[in-house]
């Protein structure tokens, strides 16, 4: 099977991206973990993905957008009705929630923040690299390639990326592909990529796929159904990417079990159960780690709907994690309590869960992670035993 990162773009809506393994593991065993991150673009609403059925002020602050027929995790915190696939995890011992969570980047813009969320470097712009990138380069994983256009900012960082499409078009032809390297020889920048174009048409698995597959495929079914049948092999990807690009941004009409954000969530349960139905055993030693740019606001707005604002949740789930629990340093949702007033705080560094992330699935130290660039990060002892850690 090739190395690589592939991406499948569909129709504005989720991109799916996978790369390499590391080298010391080429040959890897079935408990050689596998991490798929879901980046959930808009600002997911973490008072709605989890609500605080615990906190007295949570349906006073939210009379027609609060979540009142919760999933129960414990006495505190419960899920969205949509995560029902989630829920089971919790009760399987394989769903950690870390919320009042968030970068500490406070601006409340889109642009700003998912390129915060990417970078993992808090003054937007700053790099052009991803933390997940920084990760795979410093723990010297080999590349693949990313089947996109460009490759996605939080991948990047890992010198030997290149980058691919996916489409049902049939393959090229050997004549095709020795045309161009005979085009291509005597030119210095091109000829280099001659022998990236071969491998890319060897490989891909998706090509000539026809079209109905590639409509299924463009689903968050689909996209994890292929994520999964890649890094489920022997020797395949290690690190996966699913970008849900929309959606998450309700400032109207939220609605509450039902309505907008319901149908993301219910978007992101579906992907979670595909992926772990289709990984089969090597799901025991996986990981589904959700992204977003910030938070919303913690009460509704005249519009019943929330805006942009700061601290919100983070599911991690499967085999990886050991133990169910809501990690938390909840502070209340009195306004005396809340950034500026108005938002959840991030009384947690999102960048220490990432940290732990990449400290269980790529084998970095906490040291590796801040002195090689990969990520810097504020501990926080309420995250301690998280995937077994200290």
């Amino acid at each position: 099977m090739q190395r690589r990162t592939f991406l499948l773009k569909t129709a504005g809506l989720a991109t799916l991206s996978f790369t390499g393994i590391p080298s010391t593991w080429a040959n890897d065993a079935v408990d050689t973990p596998r991490v798929l991150y879901v980046l959930l673009r808009g600002g997911m609403d973490g008072l709605t993905a989890a609500p605080p059925i615990g906190d007295r002020d949570y349906d006073q602050i939210r009379p027609t957008i609060g979540i009142q027929k919760a999933l129960r995790l414990n006495a505190d915190f419960g899920l969205h009705p949509a995560l029902g696939t989630l829920h089971r995890l919790w009760g399987e011992g394989h769903l950690a929630v870390v919320h009042s969570t968030g970068f500490a980047y406070t601006g409340r813009s889109h642009f700003e923040g998912q390129d915060v969320m990417q970078t993992g470097i808090m003054t937007p712009y700053a790099v052009n690299s991803g933390w997940v990138g920084r990760g795979m380069e410093r723990a010297a994983i080999d590349s693949g390639v990313a089947i996109s256009i460009p490759m996605p900012l939080i991948l990047r960082g890992n010198t030997r990326a290149t980058t691919d499409f996916p489409n049902w078009m049939p393959m090229l032809r050997a004549t095709d592909t020795d045309a161009v390297k005979k085009l291509w020889a005597n030119e210095p920048l091109l000829a280099p990529f001659t022998d990236a174009i071969q491998l890319a048409n060897d490989g891909m698995q998706t090509r000539g796929m026809g079209k109905e597959a590639f409509e299924d495929a463009k689903s968050m079914r689909g996209l994890a159904r292929v994520a999964a049948a890649q890094m489920r092999e022997d020797g395949g990807p290690r690190v996966g990417l699913i970008d849900m690009r929309n959606g998450f941004d309700t400032h109207a009409s939220q609605g509450a079990e039902k309505g907008g954000h319901a149908d993301r969530l219910r978007d992101l349960d579906t992907l979670v159960a595909s992926f772990k139905e289709a990984m089969g055993e090597r799901w025991a030693h996986s990981l589904v780690v959700t992204v977003t740019e910030f938070g919303r606001t913690a009460a509704e707005n005249g519009t019943t709907g929330t805006d942009h604002g700061v601290g919100t949740c983070c599911f991690l789930a499967g085999g990886l994690v050991t133990e169910s629990k809501v990690y938390a340093d909840w502070r209340g949702l009195e306004k005396r309590a809340l950034f500026e007033e108005r938002d959840l705080p991030a009384t947690i560094d999102i960048n220490a869960v990432y940290a732990k992330v990449l400290e269980r699935s790529l084998a970095l130290s906490p040291t590796q992670i801040t002195s090689g660039g990969v990520l810097d990060f504020k501990p926080h002892p309420a995250l301690n035993g998280l995937f077994g850690l200290g």
